[in-house]
This record gives structure tokens, sequence and C-alpha cells, in this order.
């Protein structure tokens, strides 16, 4: 009992240090989230469900850009559409039945991610929006127990706090969120709430609670009866330091992905961040050409002191009485034109700090397919970076959670005895991996090219390459299934 007291405060003290140390992100993460991501503007500010979220939008450049980056994130690294991922073993353990057995496994658990009830696809486009506009975002992986089938749930970061190891990998996060106490008692049971709760549960009283969920390298894993599970999972009630629940996890749940880091920082900085300068100018001069556009559309009136007039009829059809001198419009001489140059260059700006023409087919009508063909693989080689940390820090970590909940739910086929123990490994066909595969594969197609002129004054060099692993090779970086090779070529290629 003592050891879970322990434990609890040490969750409850944990936090409110990691909360303390991001007070400067929270403030970034509100302004960027009032110009870039409106309805989750609520960092400092807690705004009310159904209340408008856009007042201080006048222009919408950076939402829609950022809605593209996010979009072409996903249609690039994990498009529902095709083939993203395969699962690949040694090639000195790989025999036919391995070889049947990962194909098996590829489709099941292409199919369960795939599943509606999974709830993938949309919410993995919310962590990509999340990463595009926050530069950090989290996404939870389960199982949903009703559905009988995994579960995907992206994670609102004004909810997550999260701590590194020394590697610099993100290896703590702990979920802050409220609970009613009635959905407390139906999550865990009267006992675990504190007396205090107990009595206003009682009498009717449904209170909010904030409730800590840990989830942390588990210290007492292998030593310890009560925790055997290398990921410890805790709920913790703040209120009277009260552990509602603690277990375990075989793998870590709840993957947290950055876009890019500054040193010495925990959290992620995103593509906004650098453009947040221009982001707030092009809502300021939106709104001044707004006012432009008032003020030449309606301008004001000027007339003498001593003037009489009737009530300024400016509709339309209108009757305007005057005794002395006409009324006149009055003229800024503001030149509106220059401003909209201004800001159409600023858009510009925008859409490439988004990556929006990297993601967007070029309209160049003079290019040949293999000009736009070497331009698209040059453009997708700059968001490398970027996918190099979406895969070590999201989908990494994500399929091999997804691995360990459909083999312990018995949803794919029996493992070959050479794999027991052991979990493929995963390699990315999207187009962008594909884009950045593709640049060895033509080093070796060009240095076949370039030998063979030499080849034609000494063939035996020939010898030199092994020409049926070369052109697995090649296809193999150019996403060409296993299946279209011939199996005697594929055996021979194990010896």
């Amino acid at each position: 009992m003592e050891r879970i007291v322990s434990l609890a405060r040490q969750i409850i003290d944990k936090v409110a240090a990691l909360k303390s140390n991001r007070m400067n992100f929270e403030k970034s993460w509100q302004e960027i989230s009032e110009l870039v991501l409106p309805r989750k503007a609520d960092f400092t500010v807690m705004q009310t469900a159904g209340s408008p979220k856009t007042r201080k939008l006048f222009e919408t450049t950076a939402v829609n850009a950022a809605e593209l980056l996010a979009a072409g994130l996903h249609g690039l690294m994990t498009n529902p559409a095709g083939k993203w991922f395969a699962l690949q073993t040694p090639k000195a353990s790989e025999s036919k039945a391995v070889r049947q057995w990962l194909e098996q496994a590829e489709r099941v658990i292409a199919d369960e991610i795939a599943r509606p009830a999974a709830a993938f696809a949309t919410n993995i486009h919310e962590v990509y929006l999340d990463l595009a506009v926050l530069g950090t975002a989290g996404l939870y992986v389960g199982w949903n127990e009703e559905k009988d089938c995994l579960l995907f749930q992206s994670r609102f970061l004004g909810e997550l706090f999260i701590a590194e190891n020394a590697a610099g990998q993100v290896d703590e996060v702990y979920r802050v969120f409220r609970l009613s106490v009635s959905k407390i008692v139906k999550t865990w049971g009267e006992s675990v709430l504190p007396e205090r709760l107990k009595f206003l549960y009682k009498q009717g009283k449904d209170e909010e609670c904030e409730i800590i969920h840990a989830v942390l390298p588990n210290p007492l894993y292998e030593k310890d009866a009560v925790f055997q599970k290398p990921i410890l999972s805790a709920y913790v009630l703040k209120d009277g330091q009260t552990v509602l629940f603690s277990g375990g996890f075989e793998e870590m749940p709840l993957p947290v992905v950055r876009w890019s880091k500054a040193s010495g920082e925990v959290y992620g900085r995103s593509p906004a961040f650098s453009a947040l300068p221009d982001i707030k100018m092009l809502q300021e001069m939106m709104r001044e050409t707004l006012i432009a556009a008032q003020l030449a559309n309606r301008p004001p009136v000027l007339v003498r002191d001593d003037d009489q007039f009737s009530p300024l009829a400016t509709v339309p059809g209108g009757v305007i009485r005057y005794n002395g001198e006409p009324p006149k419009p009055f003229s800024s001489g503001a030149n509106s034109g220059i401003g909209l140059d201004m800001m159409n260059e600023i858009r510009a700006r925008l859409r490439t700090a988004f990556y929006n023409d990297v993601l967007m087919t070029t309209k160049d009508a003079q290019m040949t397919a293999t000009e736009v063909l070497h331009r698209t693989e040059e453009k997708m080689r700059l968001l490398g970076p970027v996918f190099g940390r979406i895969q070590t820090e999201l989908l990494n970590p994500m399929m091999e959670r997804v691995f360990g909940l459909l083999i312990r739910h018995g949803k794919l086929p029996p493992l070959p005895d050479v794999l027991r123990g052991k979990t493929p490994a995963v390699s990315y066909l999207s187009p962008l991996s594909l884009a950045q595969r593709q640049v060895e594969a033509q080093a070796m197609v060009q240095t076949l090219e370039l030998a063979e002129g030499f080849l034609k004054l000494q063939p035996d060099a020939a010898a030199v390459f092994d020409v049926p692993k070369t052109v697995r090779k090649i296809a193999e970086m150019y996403g060409i299934s296993d299946d279209l090779l011939h199996a005697e070529q594929r055996e021979n290629d194990d010896v």
C-alpha cells in the first residue's frame, strides 16, 4: 500500500514539474492554433463547447496549407488505398514457409488496420495535422474489446506531457484529462474513490476530477511479482493521490512524434513555428485590406460645419437633402493593388513553408515524363528528414504495438518455429520511401551502364556482377512484388 501511495505521489510531482517546464510552448501553441488550427486552440484559453473559434482569422491560406500537408503525408506514407508496408526477416532464415507466413501476416495486418471500427484513417490524419501545425503529436494504439479489433485514437497535445531518456527518445508519456465521479465508478468501481468523493457520489453529486494516465518504462520489470510488463501503466486520481488502476503493456501504447526538435528541448517545432511571422503579417494585412475596401465602397462624407443635412441615405436610390454645398466622399488615395501583391507573395511563402509545392503535381506542360519523374523524386527527398523522424518515432512503435496486439488476440496465423520470440522488421513502401530507395537503384543502373563499354573490351569482367541478385534488388527498390519472380530463383537466392 505504501508503494502505491508513493507511486501516485511521484507521478503527480512529475506532471507538475513537466507542466511548469512547458509553459512557453503552451503560449506558442495557443497563438499558432488560433491562426492555423483554431478548433484545437485550447491550451491557455479554454473555450466553451460550440463557441466560434475563428474570430482571429481574416484569411485561411495557412489553415488550408496545413490541411494539405497533413493530407499529403497521409497519402504518401500510410495511404490505405495501397500497400504501404511489408514484413521482412533476415535472408538467412527466409524459407518458403516463412515467406508464406509473412505474406499472410501482411494481409491480416493491413486488413485489421483498415477496419472502420479501428478508425486508423481518421486518427492518423489528426496526428499528421497536429504534427504539421504544433510540431508534436501522439497516437494511442489499443484494443477495442467490443468490436474485437484494433483501436487508434489521436491524443490532444494539451493533455500530453512527455519526457525523454538519455538517448533523446520519448519514453515517458503522461496524459492529463478530466472525468466525472460517475464515470470513474463505472470504469474502476466505487471502492477506488477516496472518502470525500465516495460521500459526494452517494449524495448524487457528479464532480469532475483530474486524472493522470502515466505510461513509462517499468522500473520493477522482472524484479517484482506485481508488475510483470515492460511498460508501466497507472491511472492516478490527483485528488487524494489515489491510484485508480495500475497495470502494464508489452509495448509502448502511446508513441509521440516530433516534426523537428531544437537542442535542449523536448517538444517539437513545426513549419508553423517558422512561418508564424508571415502568418501574423498576412492576417494583419488582410484585416487592413478589408478596412480599405470598406472605406472605398462606403467612404466617409465631407461636409461643412454650418451645412444642414437630413440623415445620409447611402443605400441605392437613397435621397440626401442638403442646404449648402453638396457632400463629397472622402478619398484616402490608398493603392490596394500593392497590398494584394504583397499578400500573394506571402501566400506563396506560406505554401512553400508547408511543403505544398512539394506535394502538388507540377503543371508545367513543357516538361517530359522523365523530367516530371526526376523533379518529383527531387521534391520527395526534401521530406526525407521528416519522413525519417516519423518512421522512427511513430510508425515503428505503432507497427510493433499492432503486431503484438494481433498476435496476442489470435488474429495472425501461428508463427513458424524459426520466428518464435522474434518480431519481423517492417519496411515502408510509400511513394516517399520508394522515391528515396530509387536513388540507390538509379546508382546501380548507372554503374551497369558505365561498365558496358569496359565489358565490350573484356567480356569476362561481367563475372564481377551477380546479375540475378542485382535485378532482384532493383525490383525490390521499385516496389515490385516477390510474386512476380520465379520461385526457383528465390530459393537460389536463399542459398
